[in-house]
């Protein structure tokens, strides 16, 4: 049972809230307190009941009337709940001071907050720049067409890893794409996810400002959808593409990571933070209690470990720590481009979408598929009921391949 106030979203986030109690009125400026806590569920309850502890504290003081209010000042400071009253009494809050605020009181995970420090500091202002003349705007200057023009830029963008426009300054780069004077080939624009991630990100952003009392224009729903199916952005490898991997591979430090990667579909991500346990004498790759968060509630689950994969086990976890998920992908996209004929739609994500594909057509039902993927249920009937399938029964799934 969770924590009062504690709520679970459906992506898996933990999310705090309560209306501000009537005596912290005068500390906290906002209506009610929201705080994402992150996908982590211990970590999640422990910070719930320490932010709940202090505000329930802060109550109690309020009633002595022989603490001064410079003492509730410090104890809500210490929990970052008083940060809005300050936001508020600044007139014109600008950009830049909203951001820090935003990213102060921000639970997120290091990769994401890296993101967002980048997004909102780095490329923004360079947005701004040339769309407002100034590097940090009064958040009202952000208007519905300006909000827009923005993400019409963004569609516009290069990725970040590729070179010939990495060594350009932002600014440069923005006002180039701007002016019509620098045109970006397709396929080195910003891949659709990332953008309707940006573009969510600043919706967070404008929604804390506006629960703050900072901003009170219009935040258009400005997320694309993706026209193309799902299914067919990443295709799986065929049996004669997996063999060409497999003889490709064969000699190469990587190959036990892909062999653990292809029979348990798993992301690579996941793979780092895993462990091994061994439940009802079936030994398992164990994601109930990672060692970072995982993406979504969800991803918690055991894989049982396959038979052909048992020899590769040995040493991967000290293996894997040597590469980064960039790194580790950059060198499996080569070996696949030099060797496959039609590798422009296919990734090391390919071996995830191929470990789902070659179960269903091994006749597995869906939902242990979605169990081992690690996904939610296709109904909430399937999400409430059909959870936790007895280990031997994944194993015998597993081994179907």
């Amino acid at each position: 049972m969770l924590p009062t106030h504690l709520s679970v979203t459906p992506s898996g986030v933990y999310r705090y809230r309560r209306r501000t109690p009537i005596e912290l009125k005068e500390y906290i400026a906002t209506v009610e307190i929201i705080r994402s806590l992150g996908s982590n569920p211990s970590e999640a309850h422990v910070k719930a009941m320490e932010l709940g502890g202090a505000i329930d504290q802060a109550i109690l003081l309020t009633k002595m009337s022989a603490i001064p209010s410079s003492v509730i000042q410090t104890l809500l400071d210490n929990h970052s709940l008083t940060y809005l009253i300050t936001a508020i009494n600044t007139k014109g809050a600008t950009w830049d001071h909203v951001t820090k605020l935003y990213l102060k009181q921000s639970q997120v995970t290091p990769v994401e907050l890296a993101n967002r420090t980048y997004f909102f500091l780095a490329l923004m202002p360079s947005i701004f720049q040339v769309l407002l003349k100034t590097a940090n705007p009064e958040l009202s200057k952000l208007t519905y067409d300006t909000q827009l023009n923005i993400r019409t830029l963004l569609l516009k963008l290069p990725k970040k890893n590729i070179h010939r426009y990495r060594s350009m300054n932002l600014i440069s780069l923005v006002m180039g794409i701007h002016q019509g004077t620098l045109s970006i080939p397709q396929e080195d624009t910003l891949a659709l996810d990332t953008i309707n991630k940006s573009l969510k990100r600043l919706k967070s952003l404008l929604l804390f400002s506006q629960n703050s009392g900072m901003y009170t224009g219009v935040i258009p729903s400005m997320t694309i959808e993706n026209k193309m199916q799902s299914r067919g952005q990443r295709k799986e490898f065929t049996q004669d593409e997996l063999k060409l991997i497999d003889e490709s591979l064969e000699s190469d430090p990587i190959y036990p990571i892909v062999k653990i990667l292809r029979y348990t579909g798993m992301r690579f991500s996941e793979l780092l933070k895993c462990s091994m346990t061994e439940i009802e004498g079936v030994l398992c790759f164990d994601l109930r209690t990672p060692s970072e968060a995982l993406k979504t509630l969800s991803s918690h689950r055991v894989i049982p470990v396959h038979n052909s994969i048992k020899d590769s086990l040995e040493g991967f976890q000290e293996l894997i720590r040597g590469y980064s998920d960039k790194h580790f992908t950059k060198k499996f996209t080569k070996v696949i481009h030099r060797h496959l004929e039609d590798s422009k739609s296919k990734s090391l994500y390919s071996l995830r979408h191929t470990f789902a594909t070659n179960l269903i057509a091994k006749g597995i039902p869906p939902e242990i598929v979605s169990e081992l993927l690690g996904h939610s249920h296709a109904t909430m009937t399937l999400n409430r009921y059909v959870k936790n399938f007895p280990v031997l029964t994944l194993q015998s799934a597993i081994n179907s391949l």
